[in-house]
């Protein structure tokens, strides 16, 4: 994967300069280096769906086997978004940018069942932790709106790598001093090719310095996973596992329904009671919000 994502990291660099190197010499001058940071959100795709699963099929236990229910596991969805982009001007309207970014989000949360809760509590507690790299190249199209405020449309590709921690543990005690717990402690990577589009403001508080405010939205799935897991726990020894991630539907007996399930996998998996088995699908398509500052350089 590292060679893949160097070869397209290198594409992208020479399309970007073979756009710049074809101008005439003066707008080689016209550039302008833009910082920005704010909140976004992403859809989790089959990961979204795992949780979302997972909480109906703790909901439908409780009410099965009686027992009383606390808290909910959360999806990871929001969170902080950044980017330095260099930007070479082709003509007053026209552009074309260079940028890096970084995308994290992360959610701690945790559900619980018990029995007259001194008697028996079962709980289980969800940490993921995903982090996504954008490098990006954009087409700028750039209007004067006011005075000294410009309205600008952006669109591009960019090559996207991506990184998934998670944390599953489970817990279970009783008034019998009965105790256990098993945990997975894993990452997963993958990379992939993604758009993105938005607009945006600029007002110029001085020929070379503006204040920037802009909206994107992007498109990018991932299904290809590297995934390595490390399974511990009070009744088994450590467990290393590697593959990639499956979506299938697990039945459960208890519920008599099917639920949303994934499988670490190096080969598809065929378990007893499973159903619609397919590589897993993450993704992290959606929309940020951005502030930050567009420094000038060269002539104007």
């Amino acid at each position: 994967m590292k060679k893949k994502y160097i070869f397209v990291s290198l594409t992208i660099l020479g399309i970007f300069l073979f756009i710049a190197s074809a101008q005439p010499q003066d707008s080689l001058q016209k550039f302008s280096l833009k910082l920005s940071g704010g909140y976004g959100n992403s859809t989790g795709g089959d990961m979204d769906d795992f949780i979302n699963d997972l909480n109906s099929e703790i909901t439908d236990l409780a009410s099965v086997l009686i027992l009383s229910q606390t808290g909910e596991l959360k999806r990871a969805n929001w969170g902080f978004d950044m980017e330095a982009e260099i930007v070479f001007h082709l003509s007053d309207n026209f552009g074309v940018g260079l940028g890096v970014g970084r995308m994290r989000r992360t959610e701690n949360s945790m559900s619980e069942l018990s029995l007259l809760a001194p008697l028996m509590r079962v709980s289980i507690s969800w940490n993921p932790e995903y982090t996504v790299i954008p490098i990006s190249l954009t087409g700028y199209y750039t209007l004067p709106l006011a005075n000294r405020i410009n309205v600008f449309f952006k669109a591009g590709i960019g090559y996207y790598a991506a990184k998934v921690k998670f944390l599953l543990r489970q817990e279970f005690e009783s008034f019998f001093d009965q105790t256990g717990w098993e945990l997975s402690d894993g990452e997963a990577t993958d990379s992939n090719i993604g758009f993105h589009g938005g607009l945006g403001f600029e007002f110029d508080v001085t020929e070379s310095f503006a204040l920037v405010a802009e909206g994107s939205g992007r498109y990018v799935r991932f299904n290809d996973w590297d995934v390595e897991n490390v399974s511990t726990g009070s009744f088994e020894r450590r467990q290393i596992e590697r593959g990639t991630f499956w979506a299938a539907e697990e039945f459960n007996g208890l519920t008599g329904k099917y639920y949303l399930g994934l499988e670490l996998s190096e080969q598809k998996p065929n378990l007893p009671g499973t159903r619609n088995v397919r590589k897993a699908e993450i993704g992290f398509s959606g929309f940020s919000f951005r502030i930050g500052v567009k420094i000038r350089f060269g002539k104007s």
